[in-house]
């Protein structure tokens, strides 16, 4: 292997990290918990070094992580090395920087030396994204100020809040946007609203699956809008992010703080919409927001993974409103535009990439526009680690799983459902449908888990095909997998629909 430098070394990390957020192998939340401050420190033939701040977290990610670092870092730089975690106390921050941000990990140290039975279970409640962050700071640094004016310089709000964040990707805007039939008139809408804020098109919703590129629009509106108007107030907020940040106003009395924030937006984007569908506290004060914004022509940009007529447990008075601007979908890449694509990211990474791999990839990589990245930087980083070309030879070994004959995952998912009703003696219709009857949604749920495990498709995406949220999805799938380690009958009978489809299938 090739000697690596800290750059080589940081873009296999950043790989790696980011495979394991997007296969949902770890949370966002706890993937900011225990990586954000690692490095990988060295890479050889048989180890990988990866360096950590503290011993509670070293511990913890050895205990935890290793064998999912294991195969992700596999994934990328096609062998697996031997983790070893180590401590690296000159990444620890001193008490000023301590002042201004919290870190968790002493707080299960102090539990621990405390002798109460926390453990990995004070580790596991860090990771929830409801906890309360500022108590577990007073109570984890009693004698520090967990309030960052005090005793610290504090950031600029740019850097701390979601607003005008977007500024900072200079990844997404209408220059590296590669346009086609699937995405064409998406495009088109996005660049009128950039340039006409809150005139023309208001609200323009964009739905689609994920990873064909609507958030790579929200920004790209954003940034060309700020480029124009530095001065211009943009706030990008996620649906579930608005969802929590609305709990917590309510929680703590800040309602008046949390509605000024937002209705004095001149532009508010809200990415994955759907997360506030059936939150009835939350779709309120989206509706007056809404409703704020838009008479004072300021400018709001949604998207969703379905069109508002589908987000059937959203209120109709919402529903309403999006149909008052211009809908717009954006479908799967077709064979043209995957070509294009493919070859954009290859100039983007400076990477010399022949036509035949490139057309190989185009014909294989059907799934999302996010799939294509993945690829071209896990053969990036194959070619940075070998010195060699890249060739279909280095496709074969780092991309085994595209040089499957295999049908098309939506074949698939349908054979699913018709074996699991047929084991359970119900329909596709009943499973798909709203059923609360037992039966009915334990194959519902061992429905998802099969195509989950078969498919590997993403949460969002299995809770487009039976109309759930994805963290319903989520939600049912490990009581699947409870179930699996506690009831060995149903375990059989769960093994044998997934046998049955595979033998199906071949």
């Amino acid at each position: 292997m090739s000697n690596l430098n800290s750059g080589d070394l940081a873009a296999i990390w950043q790989i790696t990290i980011k495979s394991m957020v997007d296969e949902e192998l770890i949370s966002q939340t706890a993937c900011d918990l225990w990586f954000k401050e690692c490095r990988l420190d060295s890479l050889d033939s048989e180890t990988a070094v990866f360096a950590v701040e503290n011993e509670m977290k070293r511990n913890i990610i050895a205990d935890r992580y290793s064998d999912m670092l294991a195969s992700q870092i596999c994934k990328v730089i096609g062998y697996t090395p031997a983790i070893v975690i180590k401590t690296d106390l000159s990444m620890a921050p001193d008490l000023v920087r301590l002042a201004g941000a919290l870190y968790p990990t002493d707080i299960v140290r102090q539990r621990e030396e405390a002798g109460r039975d926390a453990g990995v279970d004070a580790a596991a409640a860090l990771e929830d994204e409801n906890t309360d962050m500022s108590a577990l700071f007073r109570e984890a640094y009693p004698g520090i100020s967990h309030d960052p004016a005090e005793g610290a310089e504090k950031a600029p709000a740019e850097e701390v809040s979601s607003e005008r964040r977007l500024t900072y990707n200079e990844d997404y805007t209408f220059d590296n946007f590669v346009v086609g039939n699937s995405n064409q008139l998406a495009h088109a809408a996005a660049l009128s609203v950039a340039d006409n804020v809150g005139m023309k098109i208001n609200p323009l919703f964009i739905y689609g699956p994920s990873g064909l590129g609507k958030t790579h629009l929200m920004y790209a509106i954003a940034n060309r809008a700020l480029k124009r108007d530095p001065n211009m107030k943009v706030i990008y907020v996620k649906g579930e992010e608005f969802m929590n940040q609305l709990i917590e106003a309510i929680r703590v009395k800040s309602n008046a703080a949390f509605r000024e924030k937002y209705r004095r937006a001149d532009m508010l984007l809200i990415d994955d919409i759907q997360f506030i569908a059936g939150k009835e506290s939350t779709q309120m004060e989206f509706f007056h927001t809404f409703d704020a914004l838009y008479e004072d022509h300021k400018q709001i940009i949604i998207t969703s993974d379905r069109p508002p007529k589908e987000l059937t447990t959203l209120e109709e008075r919402i529903r309403s409103r999006f149909e008052a601007g211009l809908i717009t979908d954006i479908q799967p890449p077709d064979y043209e535009l995957r070509l294009a694509i493919l070859k954009n990211k290859a100039q983007d990474n400076h990477m010399d990439v022949p036509m035949d791999v490139i057309e190989f990839l185009a014909n294989n990589l059907q799934s999302n526009i996010r799939q294509i990245e993945g690829v071209i930087k896990k053969l990036g980083a194959r070619n940075l680690l070998s010195g060699l070309p890249i060739s279909m030879d280095m496709v074969i070994t780092t991309l085994p799983e595209y040089l499957r004959d295999s049908e098309p995952v939506g074949d698939t998912v349908t054979r699913i459902l018709e074996i699991v009703a047929r084991r359970y003696k119900t329909t596709t219709q009943d499973i798909l449908g709203s059923s609360r009857k037992k039966e009915i949604k334990t194959a519902r749920n061992v429905a998802m888990y099969a195509v989950r495990v078969i498919t590997k498709m993403s949460l969002p995406q299995i809770g487009t095909v039976f109309s759930r949220d994805h963290s319903t999805v989520h939600s049912n799938i490990t009581m699947v997998e409870s179930s699996l380690t506690t009831d060995p009958l149903f375990e059989a009978t769960v093994t044998e629909i997934i046998k049955e489809v595979k033998r199906a299938g071949n």
